[in-house]
């Protein structure tokens, strides 16, 4: 009896299936041991919602030490698993995250000690603590970043003489960018210096933000002196600054250029005011390190560089070639006039800087306060630049490049009603859907 050929021909056939199958077998083996230890994931979200950004990146990299997570929750809370899912995406960026839950309930006496409040946070490393009611990716990156601080900074604004206030919302004002500040973990405090007669000493960093008035001799006695002991200062300067602060200027080592800066590149741009500048051009410098955004200024005054002996001096922003610093009123049609205006390229904010022992001594000048008063600070990269300018004076160099702005959290909220429309699509229409369709090409081809 002989074998059928047609069945000795399916041998080699059936042997490859098998062979395929095993090989499918082996490789989902393998990818199932590989999967045990090994953790991968990609964020297909367009907004990039499960990926940390990377201002929280950046504040992860300036925290040698461990840090601790631990969320007062009940064991019902409903923000559980939004905590947990939010830790994570932190820790797969860092192996030495602990995350833990404590039940109020459960533990009364920790709770009270600690001045905890119900639902809070706690973010602890190196010895100290941050606390927060938000579970966002923001609100903990904010709080990381105050942990950052090695110590209190404290931000001290001059008060008395017009100034821009950093508690007041008027447009003018820059309390919005103050606030940043405090989120970042600085101190902001006023100062009057005829009441105080001296700047406290556990300031960082003096700002002086575009006063309208003369100071008095003891006021400017007073910020020489902190000028002489090593203080840090920025300053915010103007076109129509008081005449009787060129003698703390020259100190300081600066001097006003007569005139308001104005670009007919602006004006090519669509915008009406040729006082509306537009600044892409930055030094290499510290405290413009990779910064790649476009600054606003309005109504800006130029500046020279005078820098006392001792003092090293960089021109941090400055305008283009086609910008000059027109002497009469802004009005209609604008024109260079030779001999009276100053044509560009113009110093637009000024670092200077000198070695005092063991630390540098840092100040900066800006030509303008506007770019950070509440009305244009969200212009475009002027927030982040002011913070820079903060981060390089309190000499926090490591925290200079950390964006101010976190990825705020885009969760999907479904109400119930959204929920069971979707379970029930999913549940019972595509596959009625799918029934129905091949039920007709059944039918159809039936009647072929």
């Amino acid at each position: 009896m002989t074998a059928n050929p047609s069945e000795t021909s399916r041998w080699p056939a059936r042997a490859r299936h098998a062979l395929r199958l095993l090989a499918a077998l082996a490789s989902a083996v393998a990818l199932a041991w590989y999967s045990m230890d090994t953790s991968i994931s990609i964020d297909v979200t367009r907004a990039q919602t499960h990926t940390l950004s990377t201002a929280s990146l950046s504040v992860l990299e300036t925290l040698p030490a461990p840090i601790a997570f631990t969320a007062y929750l009940a064991p019902n809370h409903a923000l559980r698993k939004q905590a947990e899912h939010l830790i994570d995406r932190y820790r797969r960026h860092r192996g030495d995250i602990s995350f833990d839950y404590v039940d109020p309930a459960s533990e009364p006496q920790r709770v009270r000690a600690e001045g905890i409040r119900g639902g809070e946070m706690v973010i602890e490393s190196a010895g100290r603590s941050e606390q927060t009611t938000v579970y966002s990716e923001q609100a903990i990156t904010e709080a990381l970043a105050r942990l950052a601080r090695a110590s209190d900074r404290w931000i001290a604004f001059v008060t008395g003489h017009g100034e821009r206030s950093p508690r007041r919302g008027a447009n003018h004002d820059i309390s919005a960018w103050a606030t940043v500040l405090e989120k970042r973990g600085f101190k902001v405090q006023e100062i009057n210096l005829a009441e105080y007669r001296g700047v406290p000493d556990n300031t960082a960093v003096l700002v002086i933000a575009s006063p309208q008035l003369d100071f008095q001799p003891a006021e400017v006695g007073a910020i020489t002196d902190y000028l002489e002991t090593g203080g840090n200062l920025l300053w915010f300067t103007e076109p129509d600054a008081p005449p009787g602060l060129e003698g703390l200027a020259h100190a300081v080592g600066f001097e006003h250029i007569p005139g308001t800066v104005v670009d007919p590149v602006t004006v090519a741009h669509g915008v009406d005011n040729p006082a509306f500048l537009l600044l892409s051009r930055y030094a290499r410098h510290p405290a413009t390190a990779d910064f790649n955004y476009t600054t606003v200024l309005f109504y800006a005054a130029a500046i020279h560089d005078r820098a006392p002996s001792g003092w090293a001096a960089t021109r941090l922003i400055y305008s283009g070639e086609s910008a000059w610093s027109e002497t009469e009123a802004i009005e209609g049609n604008v024109e260079y006039n030779d001999g009276t205006d100053r044509m560009g390229p113009l110093v637009l904010a000024l670092a200077l800087s000198r070695a005092l022992g063991e630390d540098e001594q840092r100040v900066i000048v800006v030509g303008d306060g506007d770019f950070l008063a509440n009305a244009y600070l969200q212009n475009s990269g002027n927030q982040d630049l002011g913070v820079r300018f903060i981060e390089w004076l309190a000499r926090d160099d490591l925290m200079i490049t950390v964006p101010s702005r976190a990825a705020e959290d885009n969760a999907l909220r479904l109400k119930d009603w959204h929920k069971a429309v979707i379970g029930f699509t999913f549940l019972f229409g595509l596959p009625g859907a799918f029934a129905v369709n091949g039920l007709f090409i059944w039918w159809r081809r039936r009647r072929a």
